[in-house]
Formats: C-alpha cells, sequence, structure tokens
C-alpha cells in the first residue's frame, strides 16, 4: 500500500511511518505566510518615497494582505474539505506568484493595495491546508507536538525575511516581491512531486453553499453541552491578532520612532522571533493532549502581564527601546505556548471537517489581525500608545473568553464527523 493510499484512507495509524518530511514542508508552506509579512518590513520606507505616500498609508498593505488571507483561508479550509487539499493548494499557490509577480510592477500604493488582497487570497489558499493536512494524518495525542514542530519551521521565516528584505533592499524594493514569487514557485514544484493528497475530494462536490453549513458546524459544534473549540478558536485568534498588530506597525515602532536603521532592524525585530521559538522548542517536547489546556491558560497569562506593563510604561512616558522590546519579546513568546497547545485542543474536536475547522480558525486569526492592525494605523498618531493599547484590549479579552475553558481535556475529545 503506498502513501497516497494509507493517507487518503485518512489514517492516525500512520503517525509514526509518515515521512518526516511531510511535517518540514507543511511548516515551508505556512512560512509562505510570514515571509509575505516580514520581508519587505525594511523596505516600506522607500516604497512610500517612490508612492510618493506615508509610511503608514503603505502599512495598509500590511493589514490588507491579513484581510484578504482570512477571506482565503476561510474558504480555501471549507473547499479543501470538499475537492481535497492539493487541488486548493495548486489554486492557491498559482495566484500568490501571479500575483506576487505583478506587485514588483506597480506604480502607485492603490494598486499595491489591490495586488496585496488578491496575493493574500492565494497565500490563504495555499496555507490553510497545512494545519488540516496534520489532523488527516496523526493521531490527537500527537497533534500538539506536531502542530509545534511545524511552528518553529515556520519561525525561520519571519526571523530570516526582515534580513534577507534588508540585504535585497539596495536592488530595489521589487527584488523582495521576486525572491517571494521564487519562493512559491519552489513550494508548488515540491508540493506537486513529493506530497501526497492527504484528503482525497473530487470536483462534483464543490460547493459554495455548502461551506456556510460546514463553518456553522464548525462553530456550533458543542463538547460536554458546551461551545467550547469556537471558544479555543476565538482565543487563540485574540491571542495571536497582538502579534499581527505588531507586526502591522514593527516598521513604524524600530524605523520611525526609535529610529534605528534598515540594517538593524532585523535585529530588534528578530529577537521577538527567538524568544518565539524558544517556546515553542519547549512545546515540542513537553507538550501532551494532557496538558495542552494548562499551557495555554499559562500562556494566556503571560502574555497580558506583559502587555500590561507596556501599557503602563508607554502611558508613563517610560517606553524607550530597553523597555519596550524586553516586554514585546516576552508577549510574542506566549505564543509559543498558546498556539501550538490552543490548535491541538481546537483540532482535536474535528476529523472529517478538519479544513473547515482551519477554515474557521485561521480566518478568526487573520481577520481580527487584519482588522485591529488596520485600526492602529488610522489611530496612529506618532505613539506607540495606539498600538499597544490596542493589543492589550486583544490580551485581556482572549483572556477573559479562556476562564470558560476547562484546563483537563473534556469527553467527546474527538468526535469524528
Amino acid at each position: 500500500m503506498n502513501l497516497d493510499s494509507r493517507l487518503s484512507g485518512g489514517v492516525d495509524m500512520w503517525g509514526t511511518s509518515v515521512p518526516r518530511y511531510l511535517i518540514a514542508f507543511f511548516g515551508a508552506l505556512v512560512a509562505l505566510g510570514p515571509l509575505s509579512m516580514d520581508a519587505y518590513l525594511p523596505a516600506i520606507p522607500a516604497m512610500a518615497e517612490d508612492f510618493g505616500v506615508s509610511v503608514v498609508r503603505v502599512n495598509h498593505t500590511l493589514s490588507v494582505y491579513l484581510i484578504g488571507n482570512a477571506f482565503g483561508q476561510l474558504f480555501g479550509g471549507a473547499f479543501s474539505d470538499q475537492i481535497g487539499r492539493k487541488r486548493i493548494c495548486y489554486i492557491g499557490l498559482t495566484v500568490y506568484i501571479a500575483t506576487t509577480l505583478a506587485l514588483a510592477l506597480v506604480n502607485t500604493v492603490e494598486q499595491a493595495l489591490v495586488l496585496r488582497f488578491f496575493q493574500a487570497i492565494g497565500g490563504g489558499f495555499s496555507t490553510v491546508i497545512c494545519m488540516a493536512s496534520v489532523r488527516d494524518i496523526y493521531p490527537v495525542d500527537e497533534l500538539g507536538r506536531r502542530f509545534a514542530t511545524m511552528m518553529m519551521i515556520v519561525l525561520v521565516a519571519p526571523l530570516v525575511a526582515p534580513v534577507l528584505g534588508a540585504q535585497l533592499l539596495p536592488l530595489g524594493w521589487q527584488s523582495i516581491f521576486l525572491l517571494k514569487a521564487a519562493y512559491a514557485l519552489g513550494l508548488l514544484v515540491l508540493y506537486a512531486f513529493i506530497v501526497p493528497e492527504t484528503h482525497k475530494g473530487r470536483w462534483g462536490a464543490l460547493s459554495v453553499t455548502s461551506i456556510y453549513a460546514q463553518c456553522a458546524n464548525v462553530v456550533v459544534r458543542r463538547v460536554d453541552g458546551r461551545f467550547l473549540p469556537i471558544r479555543y478558536a476565538f482565543a487563540m485568534g485574540l491571542s495571536i491578532s497582538v502579534l499581527m498588530v505588531f507586526v502591522t506597525n514593527a516598521s513604524f515602532v524600530y524605523l520611525e520612532y526609535f529610529d534605528i536603521s534598515p540594517s538593524r532592524f532585523p535585529i530588534f525585530f528578530g529577537l521577538s522571533v527567538v524568544g518565539f521559538m524558544a517556546t515553542n522548542l519547549f512545546s515540542m517536547r513537553r507538550l501532551t493532549s494532557n496538558n495542552a489546556g494548562r499551557y495555554f491558560r499559562a500562556g494566556l497569562r503571560i502574555q497580558i502581564v506583559a502587555v500590561l506593563l507596556m501599557l503602563a510604561a508607554t502611558a508613563a512616558g517610560l517606553a524607550s527601546l530597553w523597555v519596550f522590546v524586553p516586554l514585546m519579546v516576552v508577549t510574542m513568546s506566549t505564543l509559543g505556548l498558546v498556539g501550538p497547545s490552543g490548535s491541538a485542543r481546537y483540532m482535536s474536536f474535528f476529523r472529517e471537517l478538519a479544513g473547515s475547522a482551519s477554515s474557521v480558525h485561521t480566518t478568526l486569526s487573520f481577520g481580527l489581525g487584519g482588522v485591529l492592525g488596520a485600526v492602529t494605523s488610522e489611530l496612529n498618531d506618532g505613539t506607540l500608545l495606539p498600538m499597544v493599547a490596542v493589543m492589550a484590549g486583544a490580551s485581556i479579552i482572549a483572556n477573559l473568553v479562556t476562564w470558560s475553558v476547562p484546563p483537563s481535556p473534556v469527553e467527546g475529545t474527538e468526535p469524528l464527523s
């Protein structure tokens, strides 16, 4: 029996014999998201100058990408439950490559905003299948560690992307988009030849109207008589939006507010990524289905403390670079606990609707991140206060939601529909 046939059967028992390169590939595919966001951060001032607009105006291309990605993930995951994971990824990567090449030719910020939206839809189609594919392959008890492993690979992108962007900047900011297109093309070739289908479907099953029923099934799924899955998704989305709000404003924060050079930007930005990687490594080694709930709550509680301290320092005028950066590192590091543990608990509630479940979760995360990022850009008054206040609000609500989620596994953790 070949790997394609084994996986298409929906088989947890193959978790120990699945080739290791699969989880590495899915990590590299998800990394398309942070590469799309972070690689051109050092180039934003240069793009603003070329377009004749403010840096804040170009920052909207980040928010637009998050919102477009949310649309792509919403439809892509649900469609992949109908017609298969690979068909959706092929479509997504093709759209992404075409729009990314077009972005290297734009002359106005308005053109960039439109193309970034469609680029994000392609990116959303491409990456949403990864969480669902992991759920297709591995048993529930392994999900947390597998998601953490995938995230460790993903985190290489925000660490390396700004460095690549800064190095390519002397060649013109357009070269950064050419690099992204080349990366996506490489993924497309690898996906076609070395990655099997993990959830077969058929074109005849394609139905736009069915998407709403599939996602509604996810949203209203009850476990132990409570709407637990959607609470995990909403709390994770709010927590992850804290990161996305920061990424949306990172260029303003470091290049304008703290006035560091583009060449030093990757260093300060990368410190948060290193912290994220450290806690994610902890999750890789220690996370199980039994302790996932405790780690989820712990990560959210540490996050809210760090963000509130940052808010207090900012309001008091004490948020120097050497105060802000350590608190931001702690804030971002908590996602190495929240992401893998929350994803493991949430995805364990679904099997056949894994793609739709992934859609709901990632749409919430990118949608909230995009909207809140746009809000902070509009409220930008030349200080850090609007950004930090929005981050604090998101973290507070995430913690409030989590109070109603039990820290221990509950009955019905793995319904198969």
